[in-house]
């Protein structure tokens, strides 16, 4: 949750607020939510429109995920230049295919789940990560 809220203010505090807040917002919303079918994935929606919400506000870039604190790079199968030039391409990723991937392959979301956090047709998610996956392999060959 935390490495979601940064990815968005890039900031340690404003991310510790961004999932306070969250929660608050999550606690005041379940007393009037009759049935959630999916708990984890009706948090993340609540948690990434506050962080868009928090960015908005500060005017801060988008994505600034320190990939260097937060995933080993052992993850990986390749070296540390392929990995800066990801890092490069995630940062000018649009909003919605850079939310996609990071849920997808950095927070283990199914694409079921990612469409109902980001408020998207599953098959939206599909092809926006289908044209982010190709456009990757593009620019990292």
């Amino acid at each position: 949750m935390y490495r979601i809220a940064y990815s968005y203010v890039y900031d340690h505090e404003d991310a510790l607020d961004v999932l306070q807040d969250s929660f608050q917002k999550a606690l005041k919303s379940f007393r009037n939510t009759v049935e959630i079918d999916n708990f984890q994935a009706w948090f993340y929606k609540i948690l990434v429109r506050t962080a868009i919400d928090q960015w908005r506000v500060k005017r801060l870039r988008p994505f600034g995920l320190a990939f260097e604190e937060t995933i080993e790079l052992s993850h990986f199968r390749f070296d540390q230049s392929e990995f800066l030039e990801l890092k490069e391409i995630l940062e000018r990723t649009p909003s919605p295919e850079r939310d996609i991937i990071i849920l997808k392959y950095f927070d283990g979301f199914t694409l079921q789940e990612i469409a109902q956090i980001l408020n998207l047709n599953e098959n939206t998610v599909k092809t926006k990560m289908y044209r982010s996956l190709v456009q990757f392999k593009h620019l990292l060959n």
